[in-house]
């Protein structure tokens, strides 16, 4: 130990793993403990102050030559595990390898020591070396660090079938996501059998539960490979166990995307949490012409919010999905659409309530009141224009019907069918 003005050099294990892959362990560095200090009273004591502040200039050198001194004056072994993680610093293998297994012969179980020799070994290109020394430690200690080294060397000889085996003990005592995502990248990279890569992940998320590590990860390999409808399971999956709306978002893009509105509608349907489900339920019952669950979902909404445009929304498709209308089914309609404009001077409404009336011969005249009301916030809507016109026909005004009609572009009368058919029935008009 190092006295009570003592600074701690410690090296920590940091043989690469995975190369250019998935990272490496952390390099052999230096930690300090700075105590305060009072007068130096022996030699021990200022070789310890001199190699503590080289080493806060960075002078390696003079740090390790007075920890040297220190091991030489007390033959303390710590001294020499500090002189060893200097040396790494300094790149001088061959020293560090030789003055490592010098500190082996007198302290064989040092494990830390041991680790940092395979680094050291594998610096130097000596592989097989390597993995003699990792065979000791993990005889000595096959903990998850020791099988991480083990499956490293192996892996720098290209032997992936190995490192493979030490990665998979190490994951069977730990469950740790970031072994996980090693084995992954092997199976894909090095194997290229993203089938195993995908059940690896699938059979860890049976098992412990999907984290967003596993389960983002093994949604971008299954968009790869244009499995779809596999990601969007995986992101409801995300959105269950996190309740992140971004995840949500993700697999519905997928099914409406996809055309799979059953999907998406049962989704949204089990999860009331999520953003703008309600709009989104509302549309796909449309594409669906699920009218009765339109219908529903509207008057809950209504109901809920007392928002009128709900109520408008369910006269229009209470209406265009009729197959009676008659007087009191039309009755019914006007009189929702009458509560809507007690409310809202939306122009749309004001057109919809107007037409009905013209078309129907319920009230021609207020009809046209109301068309006109719509007309004063878009005078050049098509449509608007298209039932004012009708309801100058219905009351065989010819002239201002032609008038009117005329005022729609010849495009837009070809483009809308119920436009075209009343310009030709209003250009026949000799009442």
């Amino acid at each position: 130990m190092l006295l009570r003005n003592k600074i701690l050099i410690s090296i920590v294990g940091g043989f690469c793993l995975f190369v250019l892959l998935m990272g490496c362990l952390p390099n052999a560095k230096i930690a300090f403990v700075d105590n305060s200090y009072q007068e130096v009273n022996n030699q021990e004591d200022i070789y310890i102050i001199q190699a503590y502040a080289a080493l806060d200039m960075g002078d390696y050198k003079t740090a390790r030559e007075n920890l040297q001194k220190a091991y030489e004056l007390t033959k303390n072994k710590e001294y020499l595990r500090e002189i060893i993680g200097l040396l790494v610093l300094e790149k001088d293998f061959l020293k560090a390898k030789n003055t490592a297994k010098d500190y082996l012969k007198v302290s064989p179980k040092d494990e830390k020591v041991r680790q940092a020799l395979v680094e050291i070994l594998g610096s130097m290109g000596d592989l097989q070396g390597a993995v003699q020394e990792v065979q000791i430690l993990l005889k000595n200690n096959a903990s998850v660090q020791n099988l991480e080294i083990a499956s490293s060397v192996y892996f720098l000889q290209k032997d992936y079938n190995r490192a493979l085996e030490y990665l998979q003990k190490a994951y069977e005592i730990n469950k740790d996501e970031k072994i996980l995502d090693k084995i992954v990248s092997i199976h894909l990279l090095f194997f290229k059998d993203r089938n195993k890569a995908i059940m690896v992940y699938e059979t860890h998320i049976k098992k412990y539960g999907i984290s967003k590590n596993v389960g983002e990860k093994l949604a971008l390999i299954y968009l790869e490979d244009k499995r779809f409808l596999e990601a969007a399971r995986n992101y409801e999956k995300l959105y269950k166990a996190t309740q992140e709306q971004k995840y949500a978002r993700f697999a519905l893009e997928i099914y409406i995307k996809g055309q799979y509105l059953t999907k998406a509608e049962r989704f949204l349907e089990q999860n009331p949490s999520i953003q703008s489900r309600d709009e989104m339920l509302l549309e796909i019952y449309r594409l669906n012409k699920e009218t009765t669950k339109s219908i529903q979902l509207l008057q809950k909404l209504y109901k809920k919010s007392g928002n009128v445009d709900y109520l408008a929304l369910e006269a229009m498709i209470l209406y265009e999905n009729s197959t009676n209308k008659n007087q009191a089914f039309l009755k019914k309609i006007v009189g929702k659409f009458e509560e809507v404009l007690k409310k809202s001077d939306n122009s749309l409404y004001w057109n919809y309530l107007g037409y009905l009336l013209i078309d129907h011969n319920l009230d021609v005249k207020k009809g046209i009141q109301c068309v006109q009301k719509a007309l004063e916030k878009e005078p050049q809507n098509p449509y608007y224009l298209d039932s004012l016109a009708w309801g100058y026909y219905k009351q065989k005004d010819c002239k201002n019907a032609k008038e009117i009609i005329n005022k729609i572009s010849k495009e837009e009368r070809e483009k809308e069918k119920e436009i075209f058919e009343h310009f030709r029935v209003i250009e026949k008009c000799k009442f």
